[in-house]
């Protein structure tokens, strides 16, 4: 279910990070770098030092599912930053790469605190400074960065940075994953969260076509080069279903969503209720209700079992939503 905006974004978003599809990890963007008051040995250590501990700060408060505790710490880590995620200038110094590593620390705390403009900042501060560090664009990490950026600017509806970001993830990792020998699976991660974030960009745009074609795409590249029982394949194949879904295209919609449940039932069962969700709402839009309620209670089963509460919620209202239908 969702709607075509950035609230549908968020939403995918956030069980990402949650891990209901996997592990979230993106972004494009701006400048960073370190102005040269710090940039003695001795004022730079000292700075890494109170950025360190106010990142520990918060870190600990977060374990312990306090975020209003956190929030303070992160607030004082990026007064400690403040000067260090502007436009470079021509003489700056070069960052360290062990402080640049804590420019990504905190941008995944912002990311946790929701903070995503701030989230943003900090990814691209850390791009910029590992790039400055002879890191590769294409290298792994800054891959990674690239993903997570593109996930914030789907969140806060910044489309065309976020389809930059996930067409960077996608060229590094497609030609990673077209060289001989057989696939890092990481990297075949990195690339189903891309094609799938950009399919769901291309969604919210109301692009709905791009996005068909790029899930066909993506579900050919992973069938042809990782294999038909590839566990992101039924991701991809759930969320064609409710592109077509969303165009009127129900029976197409319908044949996605069969395939998707067959094949999660068999390799990826984390997102087996999340898929007989899907295919319960596509048969509610087609009238078949009885078939729809079946399969929501057992969506609902599952994901009581599983503790997936954004799952048990959104099936909740979806019963609703049929009730009504079968009292007209």
């Amino acid at each position: 279910g969702g709607g075509i905006n950035a609230e549908y974004g968020k939403q995918w978003y956030q069980r990402r990070v949650r891990g209901k599809y996997g592990a979230a990890t993106v972004v494009v963007g701006g400048a960073v770098l370190i102005s040269s008051k710090y940039y003695n040995q001795s004022s730079e250590e000292k700075k890494f030092n109170e950025l360190k501990k106010s990142i520990g700060g918060a870190t600990m408060h977060l374990h312990q599912s306090e975020s209003g505790h956190a929030t303070p710490h992160f607030d004082r880590a990026m007064e400690i930053v403040a000067g260090d995620i502007q436009k470079r200038k021509a003489d700056d110094p070069i960052p360290s790469e062990k402080y640049v590593y804590l420019l990504d620390q905190l941008g995944n705390i912002a990311l946790t605190l929701e903070r995503y403009n701030e989230a943003a900042q900090l990814y691209q501060a850390t791009i910029d400074g590992l790039a400055l560090n002879n890191i590769p664009r294409n290298s792994r990490k800054i891959t990674e960065l690239f993903l997570k950026m593109g996930q914030i600017y789907a969140i806060i509806a910044d489309y065309t940075q976020a389809e930059l970001s996930f067409l960077h993830v996608i060229e590094v990792t497609t030609a990673e994953l077209r060289k001989p020998g057989p696939p890092n699976r990481d990297v075949v991660h990195l690339n189903g969260l891309a094609f799938e974030g950009l399919g769901k960009v291309y969604v919210s745009m109301g692009q709905t076509e791009n996005a068909l074609h790029m899930y066909r795409y993506s579900i050919e590249f992973a069938r042809s080069s990782l294999g038909p029982d590839d566990a992101h394949i039924p991701v991809l194949l759930s969320d064609m279903a409710f592109t077509y879904q969303k165009k009127g295209r129900l029976k197409e919609a319908l044949a996605a969503a069969n395939e998707a449940v067959e094949l999660s039932s068999k390799n990826n069962p984390m997102v087996y209720q999340v898929i007989l969700c899907n295919k319960a709402t596509i048969l509610s839009e087609m009238g078949e209700i009885e078939e729809a309620g079946k399969l929501y209670d057992e969506a609902l089963k599952i994901a009581r079992k599983k503790s997936d509460w954004s799952t048990i919620q959104e099936v909740m209202q979806n019963q609703k939503i049929l009730k009504k239908k079968q009292e007209k």
